[in-house]
């Protein structure tokens, strides 16, 4: 079985992106959904993200999201902090789940796969963009935050243009009947790929 990562930045469409594989019956997995399951669930993951960030992480025993994302999204180093504190757990949840999957292959949406210098752990990284304009309007949306705070975690992340050179596959995704399009034609592709 062949196994892809799919990645891009805040407000891209990963998650969208991820959905439309799905629904053509690939199995798929969320780095991002494994690593908030493991900080509001692990006990162990809990006490250190207390001792990085402090005890305001967590209100009444649950993950304090806002309080979370002013403190990593505004200093680099609490970030790769809480990313080494959290993602070889979500991997580990990746890894255990590949074995119970049976088809043609995998996609794992992994947000930052090229700034751990994963992409190698692959068959091949599927790369989702969108302009930055876009992004942003998605995640004011989504998030109910300023432009200001999404340009401040834009910033945090790799720019496009250094991904871009790294990514096996490409989709721009801006209007989702073309992003769909992409997909159908990228699934036939990873089917041959994966022999099927």
């Amino acid at each position: 079985m062949k196994h892809f990562a799919l990645t891009g930045g805040i407000g891209s469409g990963k998650s969208t992106v991820l959905a439309m594989f799905k629904n053509l019956g690939i199995p798929t997995f969320s780095a991002d959904d494994s690593a908030k399951y493991a900080m509001q669930n692990d006990s162990v993951i809990k006490q250190k993200i207390k001792a990085l960030l402090g005890e305001e992480a967590y209100q009444n025993g649950v993950l304090n999201r806002l309080f979370i994302a002013e403190k990593v999204f505004t200093n680099n180093e609490n970030l790769s902090a809480l990313n080494a504190i959290v993602h070889p757990v979500a991997h580990a949840a990746y890894l255990n789940w590949c074995k119970k999957q049976s088809g043609p292959y995998t996609v794992y949406e992994f947000p930052i796969v090229f700034e751990l210098n994963a992409q190698d752990r692959f068959d091949g990284v599927i790369m989702v963009y969108s302009s930055e304009e876009e992004r942003i309007q998605r995640v004011i949306a989504r998030d109910a935050i300023t432009r200001d705070e999404v340009l401040a975690r834009i910033a945090n992340q790799w720019p496009d243009d250094q991904k871009f050179p790294l990514a096996d596959y490409i989709i721009e995704n801006s209007e989702l009947s073309a992003t769909e399009i992409q997909v159908r034609d990228l699934h036939k592709n990873l089917l041959k790929i994966s022999g099927k």
